[in-house]
């Protein structure tokens, strides 16, 4: 079982509640997450650069990041970044709502495990994330 919670950092996001639950859902079914708690914060550009500095050294917004938790039934957290969301969809001509979805997705894998750190890793988690896509009515986004 995945428990889902949802907070609001930032006024620019509208509700993307169901969406968001919708894509945690599917990806924890499909990839055989563990039973545990995954909390995601909606925020903006600003407070995402300064996680992104003080975490991992990088002093720019970023659209998605998350943070594995070693708490027994708590998975991490997910913080969501809108107006990098809202440029990069419009740049790769998507809409929101697919590439926040495929961000979801994404930073759910990291919770349980998956990453990108080499390209057998990088392959094997991109087929996961275009699998619970389709399964979603989502284009493969890496085409």
């Amino acid at each position: 079982m995945i428990r889902i919670s949802i907070a609001r950092q930032s006024p620019l996001w509208p509700a993307y509640g169901p969406l968001i639950r919708r894509a945690v859902k599917s990806a924890h079914r499909l990839a055989k997450g563990p039973a545990g708690e995954v909390s995601i914060l909606l925020a903006d550009d600003t407070f995402i650069k300064d996680l992104n500095k003080t975490w991992r050294g990088k002093n720019k917004a970023t659209n998605v990041l998350s943070f594995p938790q070693d708490t027994p039934g708590i998975l991490g957290d997910i913080v969501l970044a809108q107006e990098t969301i809202a440029r990069e969809a419009k740049a790769q001509r998507k809409s929101f709502a697919a590439h926040l979805t495929h961000l979801v997705i994404h930073g759910y894998l990291h919770l349980i495990g998956y990453d990108h750190e080499n390209k057998a890793d990088a392959r094997k988690m991109e087929d996961l994330e275009i699998k619970i896509l389709t399964s979603l009515k989502i284009k493969n986004p890496y085409i």
